[in-house]
């Protein structure tokens, strides 16, 4: 006969992975017991809830659905705003350099830094930006590209540390960050790589001998700039793909994180064509090789019910941003309607909607969308919604709409994954259901507008987990990356749509 006590017990046996918080922040024992929740202190270096709910009483999704697209979530005016305040930290000081935030004085302390991580992806959103006229583009990237090329023959300052993996840079002179900080970073060469080979394969369409490319991006000979920005930086992800490193968090280190592996194999990948394209047949080849590599270590993890970070850290926020930054046409892995990518987003928003209560409250007065954060149970700054993270999510939900429209109906084990997280059910056709994830996308927006929307076009880090005011790094940098390349995407899928 089982006792009370040992079903109880039975029933809070649960992997980090499985958990959904049932706590308030900073609750105990006693308080989290109080509340009928399930109690059980994780190891040191596993990320999750202590406090949660017990098996088969886990809350799902508090997603608000807004059936229509006929209006933007923002204005064209607002859109513009955020644009006005991007551009503003790019090319801060005519260096290239672009700033994480123009902030000196945030939870985790000065943001006046070029961090390698937002400067490729926030230079790859500008690249990509629909608003902005190409040469206006053109010069942002070639002043980039320069102070790449600047970084990458830094005088080294830590032992057994690659310039090319160092976080960040100061500004403007440039030299290497040489206080403590989580180091190596080593997503760092694949996503200046990937940028900054999106903008030469735009200037060698226009013309097959383009000067910058083949005198700054891709020299064709070792003794100029090693080989040119775009091919060192690849070589360094031929070398060192598989080594320890911190996570996009700067918190934890390890050797497999998703977000490494997806866009470490996207710029492999792009890098086998373009060096195929410059005629350079040896280095297309191990490229490939490489990527068939990392391939192969990816597939652990998708653990049957969502995609995982990494061991330790299972559910992350880094995830969604690898989808985005990491799917490549030419393998389709990870495509933005595969179950995978499905189940992942009906995981992550159930597990996010508990973890705040300006989610609990947002939903119960109908506000749409959810807003979502780093990983449960983050604790930096009091572990709060980010802004880059929830717009990452409504850019995944665009990008998955288009995909329907030239790719077809997802399958129906992912159509019922996406209407167990978005809380919606799906018309049959292809069409319909193009419309359903992107109206999707928008009550995302339109909740992350909820909470930015009266702040005159500035877009901070972090929204406060209960008050649901923007806080932390005024004006960062990728927030408005992500804002821009989710209202982008959106575009592109209004156009194909109509």
């Amino acid at each position: 006969m089982v006792t009370m006590a040992a079903a109880s017990a039975l029933q809070c046996d649960l992997d980090a992975s499985a958990r959904t918080d049932c706590g308030e922040l900073a609750s105990d024992q006693t308080t989290c017991e109080a509340s009928g929740c399930c109690w059980d202190p994780l190891d040191d270096g596993v990320s999750g809830p202590w406090c949660f709910y017990s098996k088969g009483d886990e809350p799902g999704s508090c997603f608000v659905f807004q059936n229509s697209t006929d209006t933007a979530p923002f204005s064209d005016s607002e859109v513009a705003a955020f644009q006005t305040n991007f551009l503003a930290n790019v090319n801060v000081e005519s260096v290239g350099a672009v700033v994480a935030a123009p902030d000196h004085d945030t939870p985790g302390g000065n943001y006046y830094y070029h961090w390698m991580r937002d400067g490729a992806l926030s230079m790859r959103s500008l690249w990509a930006n629909p608003n902005l006229d190409r040469d206006t583009v053109s010069t942002y990237l070639q002043s980039y590209a320069k102070w790449v090329i600047g970084r990458q023959s830094a005088v080294a300052v830590h032992d057994g540390v690659d310039v090319r993996v160092e976080p960040k840079f100061e500004i403007p002179d440039g030299t290497v960050f040489d206080g403590s900080w989580c180091r190596p970073q080593n997503d760092g060469p694949g996503l200046r790589a990937i940028t900054l080979m999106f903008y030469a394969e735009e200037l060698l369409e226009a013309d097959a001998k383009d000067a910058f490319v083949t005198e700054n991006l891709w020299t064709g000979d070792s003794s100029s700039l090693n080989g040119g920005a775009i091919k060192f930086d690849l070589d360094w992800v031929v070398d060192g793909w598989d080594s320890n490193t911190c996570d996009l968090w700067e918190e934890v280190q390890s050797s497999d994180f998703f977000w490494n592996r997806v866009t470490m194999k996207k710029a492999m990948l792009m890098g086998s064509a373009f060096a195929t394209k410059m005629g350079d047949d040896a280095s297309a080849s191990k490229y490939a090789e490489i990527a068939a590599a990392i391939d192969a270590k990816l597939d652990s993890h998708w653990l049957g019910t969502f995609v995982a970070e990494e061991t330790n850290r299972q559910k992350d926020g880094a995830v969604l941003v690898g989808f985005n930054n990491g799917f490549d046409e030419s393998d389709g892995k990870y495509a933005p309607t595969s179950v995978e990518v499905a189940s992942t987003v009906n995981v992550y928003n159930t597990a996010f909607c508990s973890e705040y209560k300006i989610n609990t409250d947002d939903s119960a007065s109908e506000v749409p969308g959810v807003l979502i954060g780093r990983y449960p149970g983050d604790n930096y700054a009091g572990g709060n919604p980010w802004v880059l993270s929830t717009a990452a999510m409504a850019q995944l939900l665009y990008r998955a709409a288009s995909y329907t429209l030239s790719n077809g109906v997802p399958t129906d084990e992912a159509l019922e994954q996406f209407s167990a997280g978005l809380n919606v059910d799906f018309p049959a056709d292809a069409k319909g259901i193009s419309q359903t994830l992107a109206a999707a996308g928008d009550s995302v927006m339109l909740r992350l507008k909820e909470h930015v929307g009266g702040d005159d076009g500035h877009l901070d880090e972090q929204i406060d987990r209960n008050t649901g005011e923007q806080m932390s790094a005024k004006d960062l940098t990728w927030s408005y990356a992500e804002v821009l390349n989710a209202m982008a995407a959106r575009s592109e899928w209004e156009a194909a749509y109509n």
